[in-house]
């Protein structure tokens, strides 16, 4: 791209006329002689010459020159990354191609960049609802007397749509485990509602039961249609070592019969939160009968539904029987571990495409101490796990 200054394009000009020029001494020197064109006057031929050149000249930089350097210009200005303007050439000839060529060629550059604009603007936005959300998610578990819990989750995007809490409640502990359908943002506002409701309904009532109900109530008219939560609700009583819940809709639960040694299934029952105005009802409180020793499990469809190479399913029954394997470990965390490691081989570097989250709790005897603290109570799934 040699021709984009005024100079140089004024010298290659003269230059090719000078050329021309050349030519028209040889012809009128040496082949008119021939011909017997000798005897025409020399002024004449000056003036023709003369008046064909400046033809000639301005000829050719309307035709060429001048729509090369008005074409040149604008890319030039285009690859500094400065101001250009779009190339308007009338003729249908190979300028005109190369100008049609130009102006599609910023459009889509001009397309592009604003994508990447609005793309670092939602990125920017889905870093701000991430660090919201983990402002709203538990980053540490309470101690809950006569219970030995873990409880972690780790989102497939920066949002997430699962979702747990601990709290207590006249010297009850409440706590829960939800999941919204799909992942992402949607989810993540969803799931920041029902966390905000459950700290704000929690001081109103004695069982889960209502607190499901009047989550629901005011969940349900302000949620898409297509957009609904499943959740388990429990409450913990240490005076009586009771276990309490009500199931809306959410995944089975697993417990680990330490005397038995025997890991059974069964159904949480319900309905999600948001899909019936009343679910009074529906849904119900029920007992759990948690002997001393005993673990349950809790856990998120991201779990049951990973998917290895191959598309298969992690699925339910291998779940129950990663829990039966490991049951004899004893405390919550080493029962995460042991789990978490048994769904981390199945899927291999299959990506992760739903959010996780896996509770584990133990019914002890005795205020519950571990080496591990640390771990005991973060929240945060590591990503080596």
């Amino acid at each position: 791209m040699f021709i984009y200054n005024k100079k140089r394009l004024f010298l290659i000009l003269v230059l090719i006329n000078l050329v021309l020029v050349g030519l028209y001494f040889l012809v009128f020197k040496f082949v008119l002689p021939i011909l017997s064109f000798e005897n025409i006057e020399t002024k004449s031929v000056i003036a023709f010459v003369v008046v064909f050149l400046l033809m000639n000249f301005g000829l050719l930089y309307k035709m060429y020159f001048e729509k090369l350097y008005k074409l040149c210009t604008q890319v030039s200005a285009l690859l500094a990354g400065e101001k250009y303007d779009r190339v308007v050439f009338t003729s249908k000839d190979e300028f005109g191609l190369l100008g049609l060529f130009f102006n599609q060629v910023t459009k889509n550059i001009e397309s592009v960049s604003q994508y990447l604009k609005e793309g670092s603007r939602m990125a920017s936005e889905l870093s701000l609802a991430s660090q919201i959300q983990r402002s709203v998610l538990p980053v540490s578990l309470p101690n809950v007397p006569g219970l030995d819990i873990v409880a972690k989750t780790r989102p497939a995007e920066e949002v997430g749509g699962d979702s747990f809490d601990i709290e207590v409640n006249n010297s009850e502990f409440y706590f829960y485990l939800g999941d919204v359908t799909g992942h992402g943002a949607p989810a993540g506002l969803i799931m920041m509602m029902v966390n905000t409701l459950f700290d704000i309904y929690l001081p109103t009532v004695t069982n889960t039961k209502d607190l499901a109900v009047k989550i629901n109530a005011t969940l349900k008219p302000r949620v898409n249609s297509s957009l609904f939560m499943t959740a388990s609700f429990f409450r913990w009583n240490p005076a009586s070592k009771s276990l309490f819940y009500t199931g809306a809709g959410h995944e089975n639960i697993i417990i680990f019969r330490s005397a038995e040694g025997i890991a059974e299934v069964f159904p949480a029952g319900g309905i999600a939160l948001a899909m019936a105005d009343d679910v009074s009802e529906i849904v119900e409180e029920k007992q759990i009968l948690l002997n001393s020793q005993d673990l349950m499990v809790l856990y998120s469809d991201g779990i049951t539904e990973a998917v290895n190479a191959t598309g298969e399913l992690f699925g339910l029954e291998r779940l129950r029987l990663s829990v039966n394997r490991h049951g004899h470990l004893g405390n919550s965390l080493d029962l995460f571990e042991a789990v978490s490691f048994d769904v981390k081989e199945f899927v291999g570097d299959t990506l992760q495409r739903d959010d996780m989250t896996l509770l584990v709790l133990r019914n002890v005897d005795v205020p519950f101490v571990s080496d591990r603290t640390e771990n005991l109570v973060s929240t945060k799934w590591n990503d080596k796990v």
